[in-house]
């Protein structure tokens, strides 16, 4: 079976993307707010409910869908097929305070940053997905496309 998920681009009014760093038992990378799709759930209330449960932010603006992604990852040792599809949003500057973080993310989450596209050009740190900051960059260059990452 599929999980479905929403993964946000939260940019702040300097084009900077809010980024989560988790730590698990042997790495440390950093990847964009978002998860799972509950059943009943539209894209938008998904990403509302991950906005607020992962930052603490409330009343989310609407989101444009700008990709999607399918791909495999393996966690505790099972494999999981993913379908992502990615949401810009843009929001105000803001320091995020969790408010409903599952157990897992509560162990793992450690850090939150905004990144500018040449911070995350520079960075030696790991970050998902790889060509985030491509995409990203062509986002802020070029506009709104359905590209695939």
């Amino acid at each position: 079976m599929v999980r479905q998920a929403v993964k946000l681009l939260l940019l702040d009014p300097d084009d900077r993307l809010l980024l989560i760093q988790s730590r698990n038992a042997d790495a440390t990378y950093w990847y964009p707010v978002g998860g799972g799709i509950e059943p009943g759930e539209s894209l938008q209330q998904a990403a509302a409910r991950e906005a607020y449960e992962e930052t603490g932010l409330r009343d989310l603006p609407v989101g444009t869908q700008v990709w999607w992604r399918d791909h495999t990852y393996e966690y505790e040792d099972q494999r999981y097929d993913v379908h992502e599809e990615w949401l810009l949003h843009r929001v105000e500057h803001f320091d995020p305070v969790p408010a409903e973080l599952s157990a897992y993310e509560a162990r793992t989450i450690i850090a939150f940053r905004w990144w500018s596209a040449p911070e995350l050009e520079a960075t030696r740190d790991t970050v998902f997905p790889p060509n985030l900051c491509r995409l990203l960059t062509t986002l802020l260059t070029n506009g709104i496309h359905s590209i695939r990452p």
